[in-house]
């Protein structure tokens, strides 16, 4: 069995549904820097210099519950025992792709390949680049068994391998449900204004950016299981009616 086949077997075995292969030249002219005020993107060579491949992982979220975030931030301000300072910040699908993605650098590293975890890269794009689907109206991944129902983590090592073709098809075609079903209007086709998603704003309880009616929306309909955690908006995947038999 070749390496690939092994990486690719040991993905399944954890449970990632889809794997994809890359490398640094196929990764070029993606978006990098500052994605407005939320996320610096690096290149596949800024997170490990000697890189010669890149592969992307998915891992099914059949769940709401997979959405999860716990944010010491909503206890500024408020009474406590104990000063919450530094501010901490988890997300559920992020611990869990990270553990299981450690698996896969663990393998290589004992094969003598430099390897590391990132979710630093432009994962959205980078997978269809190597073929696990293409980027939807709701900008996010659209896989074709699981829609877009499926999280992203990369994995970037100096082994040499074998790519996967970039994805072709449009699978969106002419839907627009995820526009529709979106309460604050944030989206426009393969486009989100930031400011105006209620994920963003659950994220950033005292932004000045975000406007008084989507405050009013997300206070209103984002999930709180705790004082300190939400659930992510998820109405634009919930809606999606590729991979809809597939949910759990």
């Amino acid at each position: 069995m070749s390496l690939l086949q092994d990486i690719k077997k040991k993905a399944t075995q954890v449970n990632f549904v889809s794997t994809g292969i890359s490398n640094p030249d196929m990764l070029h002219g993606l978006p990098h820097g500052w994605i407005s005020t939320v996320s610096f993107l690096r290149t596949p060579e800024e997170e490990l210099p000697k890189a010669k491949s890149v592969i992307i992982l998915g891992l099914y979220a059949w769940d709401r519950a997979f959405n999860l975030t716990v944010d010491s931030s909503y206890l500024k301000g408020r009474k406590t025992s104990k000063p919450v300072e530094p501010s901490e910040s988890y997300q559920l699908y992020y611990e869990v792709m990270r553990g299981k993605a450690w698996l896969i650098v663990d393998y290589l590293s004992k094969r003598g390949f430099d390897s590391l975890v990132s979710f630093s890269i432009p994962l959205k794009t980078s997978a269809v680049r190597c073929g696990l689907g293409c980027q939807g109206k709701n900008t996010l991944l659209i896989t074709p068994r699981y829609g877009p129902r499926v999280r992203l983590v990369s994995v970037i090592t100096t082994a040499e391998l074998e790519t996967d073709e970039p994805y072709k098809e449009d699978l969106c075609r002419d839907c627009r449900r995820c526009l529709v079903a979106c309460p604050t209007k944030a989206l426009t086709p393969h486009k989100l204004t930031i400011n105006r998603c209620m994920t963003y704003a659950a994220e950033r309880p005292d932004a000045e950016d975000v406007s008084s009616d989507v405050r009013k929306l997300e206070r209103r309909l984002i999930e709180r299981p705790t004082p300190n955690s939400y659930i992510e908006c998820s109405r634009c995947i919930d809606v999606c009616p590729i991979g809809e038999t597939q949910r759990g």
